[in-house]
């Protein structure tokens, strides 16, 4: 969990480091085998299985950042990285079959509780200056989800669901009872950037997997040339104003940890999640340009790119107090064009959501580069 209060310091880590980059391949794992769950059987049940298995994965994530965001790292923090790791491995490699399969259950659930006592023991020893253990929430959750795994299924599946809704909610309300925890105001964006970055790939890999090992027309280069357009223009939604405004708002706030909690806890959780989407409607989309999806897995790819856009206007709220028009029209277009996407072959959507994120950032890019302001929502922060 992510529930810390934060205030600036020297002498804590201003840069990622190569240990914490290898840990996040390993999460990246993690992301693919959600996605992977979701690509061979999209639906409702399906959706709901790969939140109720990325959302350990991503506040365990976020746990490690913040508990090696407050210490210069040593032999003593590569290894701990690198049990971290191993565990959060065990959880990748179960993903998939978590909640359908005991045996892959109690391995997801028993890794994930081997992580959470690794952040706890690294957070006792290092970080006792300067936070309230918020590691102890989340090792509570962690053994709630090892004990459901004795349960039938159905008892198991309802019990795992109300235990990471519970973390889920947590940081919001223990958050009054947590002490200050020195961050560095560049360490912090540019490792929750990096996984943007990452999840960003997971659309690059997914579609080049599957084309690499095909014959294409005509129609399948178009698909493909648009999805990475697709890429491009979420990479540049995030990149060109969102994370350097993240690393304002950690030095200005107010309340740091509004930012800490809200933006990079919350907020790129629904990020990720978005580009999960994202990534598993594009690759389904090349694969039959031609074809008309059914159902849910026709709105994967507008949902995905609509919950992207429009969770800058909730970080943006949260960081400044106003939501960016541009982003939130946008946002809207590609809600729009998800309604349509059942009616009307995949290729057509996969462009309708490329030509709504160029014409977004082309919007915003001549706004600022002739001395406008991109028009604002003011709400009460």
């Amino acid at each position: 969990m992510a529930e810390v209060t934060a205030r600036t310091h020297m002498d804590v880590r201003d840069r990622a480091t190569w240990t914490e980059l290898f840990y996040d391949l390993v999460l990246a794992f993690g992301v693919s085998q959600v996605a992977h769950v979701l690509a061979l059987h999209p639906g409702w049940s399906r959706l709901g299985t790969c939140l109720l298995v990325l959302v350990p994965l991503w506040w365990a994530w976020v746990d490690v950042v913040m508990a090696m965001n407050a210490v210069h790292e040593t032999n003593t923090q590569r290894v701990f990285l690198l049990l971290a790791g191993l565990a959060t491995y065990g959880m990748s490699m179960s993903a998939q079959h978590a909640l359908d399969s005991r045996p892959e259950a109690l391995l997801y659930a028993g890794s994930y509780l081997a992580l959470r006592l690794l952040i706890g023991e690294a957070i006792r020893r290092e970080c006792a200056h300067c936070t309230i253990h918020p590691y102890r929430a989340g090792l509570a959750f962690a053994l709630a989800l090892f004990a459901v795994t004795a349960l039938p299924d159905r008892m198991r599946l309802a019990c795992w669901a109300l235990a990471v809704v519970a973390e889920i909610l947590a940081p919001l309300v223990l958050s009054s009872h947590l002490r200050q925890l020195a961050f560095g105001v560049n360490h912090l964006p540019e490792r929750f950037g990096l996984f943007i970055i990452i999840a960003l790939g997971e659309n690059v890999v997914s579609v080049g997997a599957w084309v690499g090992s095909r014959r294409l027309g005509t129609t399948e280069l178009v698909a493909v040339a648009l999805a990475f357009l697709t890429g491009c223009g979420l990479w540049w939604l995030y990149f060109h104003l969102a994370a350097s405004a993240v690393a304002h708002a950690l030095r200005t706030h107010p309340t740091p940890a509004v930012v800490v909690r809200d933006v990079l806890s919350y907020g790129h959780l629904a990020l990720v999640f978005g580009l999960l989407l994202v990534a598993v409607g594009a690759d389904r989309i090349v694969a039959e340009p031609s074809v008309t999806p059914h159902r849910l897995a026709a709105g994967l790819l507008p949902v995905g790119a609509a919950l992207f856009t429009l969770t800058f206007c909730y970080t943006r709220r949260r960081m400044f107090g106003a939501a960016s028009l541009t982003r939130f029209a946008a946002g809207l277009a590609l809600l729009g064009v998800a309604v349509a996407a059942p009616l009307v072959p995949g290729l057509a959507t996969l462009g309708a959501v490329a030509f709504v994120l160029v014409a977004v950032n082309g919007l915003e890019h001549w706004l600022l580069t002739g001395g406008r302001h991109v028009p604002m929502i003011f709400v009460r922060r």
